[in-house]
């Protein structure tokens, strides 16, 4: 992204005419390595510097010693894009917010303010009294602080902050705001709607089958509204294509695919980490599953809860510890079992459930709740971690690679593949669900379930809203 900065007096850079497309002929610069602009013919002379989104994103950590991030892209360079052309730019992030406030005025901040004025209806404010260089105030555009201040406000910021989207007054980073509303055009590149037939969506090689499951699923529906149909690559998840064919029923790129025709979607994170992925109206029917697997797992849920009126009980924990810091304000953030056992009682009280299925991969998880609800708890028998296990940033597929052979690793990850839908599985087929944390696991089951739970809870996202202490 470029920023604005002080006027340079004592170097030279090439000279740009301040002008409505000055970003862009900048950005054409850069592209040749050059890194600093002055500008001219406004009412002060600037200067435009250009930072790399993926750095700033970065800033002050280290991606290559988390497994989920590095060698990725999360926040692409935006060199090339079309704010003139709204048909695959994306605002409904901003929907429910009143006023959208811009604490600096940049590149994007400038775009996406532009932007706004023409294609919504909302109240723009510039803290930054720089923004006068590029706007002349109106009555949706205003220079300094909002007075009102019970509005439903999105803060746009520079500093680092992780937004939930769960708040009335929420913050979001400019660069990471910006790539939420041009992703489409990123992954379109030079084309265009009417020539794309298929996406091809690559798996993070990290990922479990829930969210290799959940990507799947919710690409294809961030691209079926352009009448593109969404295609696995084959070979590009830690599962061998083998395993997924026996058990689910994903498609598989067409032979008739090509770069003139195919849209590849090979940057997992900047993909997933977008609000349009993350509230996506995309369901996990049960019809992902081949027919002999449903069985088995129909048949399993009979022998464990039979007509019983049971709480389902998700606690995600292990490396999902590991991959952020516990002051994080994310939904994703893991809920200690500890802090999960009030309101497991609670559910049992309120519901009069006779007994709890609990799914987990931690092993001091289920020893708490055990211990906590003596007689009352079910779980899958299966191999479970505890967070002693990890070092910092590793996944639970980074161990097994590391304590098993290769044959082992395949044989594992088979296990841990079918123990985990045996779970969700179970859960979707419960009475009530609570979740410890949001994670691609709360999206199958209530995909699976289908909004027939009478008790549907997230605590971390009660946690977020102030509902819970």
């Amino acid at each position: 992204m470029l920023k604005i900065e002080e006027y340079d007096n004592k170097n030279n850079y090439r000279t740009l005419s301040h002008s409505n497309d000055v970003f862009h002929k900048a950005l054409r610069a850069v592209l040749n390595g050059e890194k600093r602009f002055h500008v001219t013919g406004a009412e002060e002379k600037y200067d435009l510097v250009y930072y790399e989104n993926n750095e700033l994103y970065f800033e002050n950590s280290d991606p290559s010693q988390n497994s989920l991030f590095a060698g990725e892209t999360v926040i692409p360079p935006y060199f090339i894009y079309n704010e003139n052309d709204t048909s695959k730019l994306y605002f409904d992030l901003l929907d429910v917010y009143e006023n959208i406030v811009f604490e600096e005025v940049n590149e994007y901040t400038v775009v996406m303010a532009r932007l706004l004025l023409n294609v919504s209806d909302k109240q723009i404010y510039f803290v930054d009294e720089r923004a006068k260089l590029f706007f002349e105030t109106s009555s949706r555009l205003h220079i300094g602080e909002p007075e009102d201040e019970d509005a439903y406000e999105m803060r746009v910021c520079e500093t680092k902050v992780t937004v939930t989207y769960l708040n009335k007054h929420e913050k979001i980073r400019s660069y990471v705001l910006f790539h939420n509303i041009f992703l489409m055009q990123w992954i379109f590149g030079d084309l265009s709607v009417d020539k794309v037939k298929y996406a091809e969506v690559f798996v993070k090689k990290t990922e479990g089958i829930g969210g290799f499951l959940q990507f799947c699923v919710r690409c294809s529906t961030l691209f079926s509204k352009y009448g593109i149909k969404t295609y696995f690559k084959s070979g590009s998840s830690r599962f061998r294509d083998e395993l997924i064919d026996k058990y689910f029923s994903v498609q598989k790129t067409p032979e008739d695919s090509n770069d003139q025709n195919t849209v590849y979607v090979v940057n997992y994170m900047a993909t997933a980490l977008t609000h349009r992925f993350l509230f996506a109206k995309a369901n996990v029917t049960y019809d992902i599953l081949s027919p002999s697997f449903k069985n088995e797992l129909e048949e399993y849920t009979n022998a464990i809860i039979g007509n019983k009126k049971m709480l389902g009980v998700l606690i995600r924990g292990t490396d999902y510890n590991m991959m952020m810091s516990s002051d994080a304000k994310t939904p994703f953030l893991p809920v200690s079992a500890e802090r999960m056992i009030p309101e497991i009682q609670k559910c049992l009280d309120k519901y009069d459930y006779e007994g709890i299925f609990l799914a987990t991969e931690d092993k001091d998880a289920l020893k708490t709740i055990r211990e906590a609800f003596p007689g009352k708890v079910k779980a899958i028998s299966q191999e479970r971690r505890s967070i002693t296990e990890f070092s910092k940033g590793q996944t639970i597929s980074d161990i097994e690679r590391r304590i098993y052979s290769p044959e082992e690793y395949t044989e594992r990850v088979e296990d841990t593949t079918i123990n985990y839908f045996y779970a969700l599985y179970v859960l979707s087929k419960c009475s009530g669900f609570l979740a410890s944390s949001m994670c691609t696991g709360v999206h199958t089951v209530r995909s699976f379930n289908g909004g027939k739970f009478e008790c549907d809870v997230v605590v971390r996202e009660l946690i977020l809203k102030g509902e819970l202490v």
